[in-house]
């Protein structure tokens, strides 16, 4: 049996070396999507000055002016895109359609004041998709630096969802010389890639002070310019420039990949023409003292252990924990004790929804999770829909499954990409994520979004099915299915991969209930939970599927729950389409509307298992409380401690990943 498991893994090795893979062409081709929600477009003669786009703005990025842009005077939207989380909202709510969103995602500059953009240069049509200047060679020091630039990376929020594409297959960034590096000691440039904490900052400033001269820092996304979505929380670095020089700044929320390439060629081809880096003033630490005590670096707050233990941290740094931290005490290779080290993503997303309307709140909730945020959309407005008595059109509901199936599949793709990478078998990682690239650019075809879709409202979806969607919908199953049958020779059924996997991380069934663990997690223990089934919200209830268990329990079977799963979702998808009913795809709902006073709690089956939606409102435009139980709080935060007590240090990473975390979500 494994001589032929192994035949398998070596045919399909094969059969992938002599596949041309997904590599896009760079500068990409325009449009990348008409769909995609990019960079504003104003129509100045049909703007009526009324600043509603202004009002419903959630992050206050947009500024009604004095100009004379229409022939006239009058006041127009101004947007700072070091705010803009390219939602749009604003686009929504103009009653005369002057304001539009076009798909340009590359909005990128050295100096962050140049994100805000005046109404005579909204007034003109962005150059989508520019062509980087070909630059000067300063001499041969300046050009070996920028053909093998060194990076290192923190990937601090969602900037990190868009960035590592650029790992995969699709977009391959050694192509261009650009290697990321594990140590910084050994890196030219250094990417922050997303939201800053206060917990964070450290960690930053103590990355760029161990980097040799001369570095240099890309900043991702409308986080770290001016706090961005989360400019109202108290835990948000809003200006990280304050705390250490940035070169290039690449607006987005998050940026889309191509604007990142362009913003790193942009960056490369200062570096040849002799650029050397902006005035480093990160020896400023007065500036950090409201950040906490004591000197940057700090280390970190744990007991100093016995001598017959040694004291390992493990992330947030480390490639594999992604922003999360656990402090391993090991004697030998084996753990003793394990303790998690959270607030690294936390942005007190429950209080924020306070301050929002229910309507701006549909551009917060797919935040709290960015691997799989549809789920949290979906959650959050059927809440408010049962509060405001809304009965949502049958055509909303297809659209609303065949937008969540797809979000699961990528989701899963991401895992099963991660366990691959923590089991030692990177390749399956770039043509795992290589391949999430179809399911991204459907999920962009439907709602505008890659990754923040947006695109669930109270009373039904925010657009229709785009015309020849449904065939491309169906092509990529076709294609997906037979694809399936790669992952099971290299992954599934290496016997490698078994090997480091299975028995791994055993979690019984009683173990599972009592630690309220749902999801893959749970269903690989033997427990057929799934809230699809248990409590059918259409329309599950009236599509034929599977609930894959296995009673194992062990890292390997919960990939292989997820595996199965990703068939599952297909199959769904398929049915939809099929069926998808007519009919319009929205109930009214005003950006101004109030809720009826009551509470509302509603379930739904995440990627990652349960997701609830606990809301309660006094009757106002703006929620009273809401509460969020999120999937990963209980498996990573209460389980994993206990599961990684006597396991090998090298399988950590396999255990944490087999539970399929969730940072954004547990931090909230």
């Amino acid at each position: 049996m494994v001589l032929t498991d192994l035949i398998k893994v070596l045919k399909a090795g094969a059969e992938q070396s002599i596949t041309k893979p997904i590599t896009y062409r760079f500068p990409p081709e325009s449009p990348l999507s008409e769909a995609f929600r990019g960079r504003h477009i104003l129509d100045p003669a049909k703007c009526i000055h009324c600043g509603l786009c202004a009002k419903i703005c959630p992050n206050e990025a947009i500024e009604m002016v004095e100009s004379a842009v229409g022939g006239e005077g009058g006041r127009y939207p101004q947007i700072d895109y070091a705010r803009c989380s390219f939602c749009g909202l604003c686009e929504d709510r103009c009653p005369v359609d002057a304001l539009n969103m076009t798909s340009c995602c590359q909005v990128i500059s050295t100096h962050k004041e140049d994100f805000v953009y005046p109404p005579e240069r909204l007034a003109r049509f962005p150059e989508l998709n520019p062509a980087p200047e070909r630059p000067k060679t300063r001499g041969i020091l300046s050009w070996a630096r920028a053909k093998s630039l060194w990076m290192i990376f923190y990937f601090t929020g969602c900037g990190f969802i868009e960035l590592a594409p650029w790992l995969s297959s699709g977009f391959d960034m050694e192509r261009f010389g650009l290697l990321a590096k594990g140590s910084p000691r050994h890196s030219d440039a250094f990417i922050i890639a997303g939201y800053v904490t206060r917990k964070t900052l450290k960690r930053v400033i103590r990355i760029y002070e161990q980097m040799p001269r001369p570095r240099f820092v890309i900043a991702l996304g409308c986080c770290p310019a001016r706090g961005g979505t989360y400019w109202d929380s108290y835990n948000t670095i809003k200006s990280i420039d304050e705390y250490l020089p940035v070169d290039v700044w690449i607006a987005g929320c998050p940026p889309r990949p191509e604007a990142i390439g362009a913003g790193v060629i942009q960056a490369i081809n200062a570096i040849q023409d002799g650029y050397t880096g902006k005035k480093e003033k990160v020896k400023e630490r007065r500036k950090l003292d409201h950040v906490g005590p004591g000197r940057v670096p700090v280390p970190v707050g744990v007991e100093k252990p016995k001598e017959d233990k040694v004291l390992i941290p493990f992330g947030p740094q480390h490639p594999s924990p992604g922003n999360f931290a656990l402090n391993l005490k090991v004697t030998g290779e084996l753990v003793k004790e394990a303790d998690p080290v959270v607030g690294y993503l936390h942005r007190g997303f429950e209080k924020l929804m306070e301050y929002r309307t229910w309507y701006q709140n549909i551009m917060l909730v797919p935040r709290i999770c960015v691997f799989d945020g549809a789920a949290y959309e979906l959650s959050y407005c059927s809440a408010v829909e049962e509060l405001a008595g809304i009965e949502i059109p049958q055509r909303a509901r297809y659209l609303r499954l065949i937008q969540a199936e797809l979000s699961r599949i990528q989701s899963h793709l991401l895992t099963l990409g991660m366990m691959s990478s923590a089991a030692g078998f990177d390749t399956v990682n770039r043509i795992t994520w290589g391949d999430r690239e179809r399911i991204l650019a459907l999920l962009e075809r439907l709602t505008g979004g890659r990754i923040y879709h947006i695109y669930c409202v109270p009373g039904g979806v925010r657009r229709d099915m785009p015309h020849g969607f449904q065939q491309e919908a169906s092509e990529m199953i076709t294609w997906f299915r037979r694809r399936l049958k790669r992952y099971d020779d290299l992954l599934m059924g290496n016997p490698a991969f078994k090997t480091r996997t299975v028995g791994i991380g055993k979690i019984p069934p009683n173990v599972a209930i009592d630690h309220d663990i749902t999801g893959p997690n749970l269903r690989a223990s033997g427990v057929g939970f799934d809230v699809r089934k248990a409590t059918p919200y259409p329309p599950y209830d009236e599509l034929d599927f599977s609930v894959p268990t296995f009673k194992e329990g062990d890292a390997y079977h919960r990939t292989m729950v997820r595996r199965l799963e990703i068939e599952e979702s297909l199959k769904l998808i398929q049915q939809a389409l099929d069926t998808l009913p007519d009919g319009s795809t929205k109930e009214k709902f005003s950006p101004r509307s109030s809720v009826p006073e009551g509470e509302a709690m509603r379930f739904v089956e995440s990627g990652r298992g349960e997701l609830g939606f606990h809301v309660i409102s006094n009757g106002s435009r703006k929620p009273y409380r809401v509460k969020v139980r999120g999937p990963t709080f209980d498996p990573i935060l209460v389980l994993l401690p206990k599961l990684l007590q006597g396991v090998q240090l090298a399988d950590v990473p396999v255990v944490y990943w087999s539970l399929d975390n969730c940072p954004a979500d547990h931090d909230r």
